[in-house]
């Protein structure tokens, strides 16, 4: 079973038997593959039953989910997560505190959902729609905020959030309610995974868990984000709007406004308390355990390849799924970043982006090239095989014909060329789904005798 903790751009569920195949055909039983740019670590699950896996990305929320999804864990481990653990002493008084803190605007989000009911226009809605607009977060001005917010606009202004950047571990944690507000997530949302935060940073502090058991719940509560967050998409690069619906109902676009209308609401009342749990068990039910020799890794993937980790563990083959367009990771997924570091960043723009986000060299025209011809010297220095999906579609940066030029100039004629056609969402351009061409891309130095 495949777990996807992070619904991630270009997520290859489409694709994992057909990648599969190609890495069987260049790699021993029992081989040992890395999986060099992770993400989401579907790919990478998919392997396990086969293979030892390397898990790597430079990102530390996609690290955090290789540790709960790719490597192995103690049975008394996996038994030992319960709800009770983590909702407890410490999560009371951190909650308990931002309760009373933003208790006004609290009961008045709680009144304004459940007035909507399933109405989802009229003054009721309009109401609601005053509040969503009009919240309060870091980095905004603080004046012609909604009246509920008046009475703590203070904690979302810079000398408040100052202290936060010297010393994270100031209680009451709200990096999440002073940060990540409507439209991203409701009040209580935020006020909930701020609580969790505190409950797991005291717990791991107070050596009552360990940062194995402390990593796997972190990755249950990025798989709350997922469900949650209110961006286009449902990632967290562009903040979702609420759009407007005509007085009769009667405009062509009335219908999916209002069905995105009921999204978002339904969204907004769900409890992270609730979706946690439900992972955490879902979790403990389909767990598998795998090769002890499973390891996650969180580097440049330069450093990683020149590394020993490489010999250490007798890599055989590398998948390589490279960034393929201008869109930089990092702002699709800032938010989980954040989670993970928890640090009270500087931040930019309505997204309210890290502005210290990481810049991958494959995203940027003028040096994609010369960055895919740096990772294919590694490999091929190393003596590995490579298994490489890479689209073709308007938006890539580099060509196929490019890649097959650059593949040959270091593995000669040792090359497979496969293709793999499936639809994929077009975000922020029309059509919304594109019939795309992948292209899964063999490189190797020789091919195994067949062990069948």
């Amino acid at each position: 079973m495949v777990n996807i903790l992070i619904r991630y751009l270009g997520i290859k569920t489409k694709l994992l038997e057909p990648l599969s195949c190609a890495i069987k055909n260049v790699t021993p039983k029992n081989g040992t593959v890395l999986d060099l740019f992770a993400g989401s670590n579907t790919v990478g699950q998919y392997l396990l039953k086969d293979y030892c896996v390397l898990s790597n990305d430079y990102q530390k929320y996609s690290h955090i989910a290789a540790i709960a999804l790719i490597e192995s864990h103690k049975k008394y481990v996996i038994d030992s997560l319960l709800p009770d653990t983590i909702y407890n002493k410490y999560y009371e008084v951190n909650i308990n505190s931002l309760k009373e803190i933003f208790r006004t605007p609290l009961l008045k989000e709680e009144e304004l959902l459940s007035h909507i009911g399933e109405t989802y226009y009229g003054q009721s809605f309009d109401e609601f729609v005053s509040f969503f607009d009009n919240s309060p977060y870091y980095g905004s001005e603080t004046i012609n905020k909604h009246v509920s917010f008046n009475d703590c606009l203070s904690f979302f202004e810079e000398e408040n959030i100052q202290k936060y950047k010297k010393d994270p571990y100031i209680f009451p944690h709200m990096l999440f309610t002073t940060y990540y507000g409507n439209p991203y997530f409701s009040l209580s949302q935020c006020i909930e995974i701020d609580s969790l935060v505190y409950s797991l940073r005291m717990l791991l502090k107070t050596k009552s868990i360990s940062e194995e058991q402390y990593n796997i719940y972190l990755s249950f509560l990025l798989y709350c984000l997922n469900l949650t967050v209110i961006s286009v998409g449902d990632h967290f690069a562009q903040p979702q709007k609420i759009k407007p619906v005509s007085e009769k109902l009667d405009a062509p676009r009335d219908n999916v406004n209002l069905r995105e209308r009921k999204k978002i609401i339904e969204k907004k009342r769900q409890t992270i308390k609730s979706l946690f749990i439900e992972k955490l068990y879902d979790y403990k039910k389909n767990y598998e355990y795998g090769n002890p020799l499973n390891k996650a890794f969180c580097k440049d993937y330069k450093e990683l390849l020149a590394s020993s980790i490489i010999e250490e563990y007798k890599v055989k083959t590398v998948y390589v799924d490279p960034p393929y367009t201008n869109a930089h990771y990092s702002r699709f997924y800032h938010i989980p970043e954040t989670l993970v570091l928890y640090d009270y960043p500087d931040i930019e723009f309505f997204g309210r982006y890290r502005t210290d986000r990481f810049q991958s060299s494959f995203c940027i025209k003028r040096q994609a090239m010369d960055e895919f011809k740096t990772m294919l010297r590694l490999c091929y220095q190393k003596n590995l095989n490579m298994v490489i999906s890479y689209s073709d579609t308007a938006q890539c940066i580099l060509s196929i014909e490019e890649i097959e030029s650059m593949c040959r100039e270091y593995y000669g004629n040792n090359i497979i060329f496969d293709n793999a056609a499936h639809m994929y969402r077009n975000f922020g351009q029309k059509p919304n789904k594109v019939l795309a061409k992948e292209y899964i891309i063999t490189c190797f130095t020789e091919m195994p005798e067949d062990d069948s």
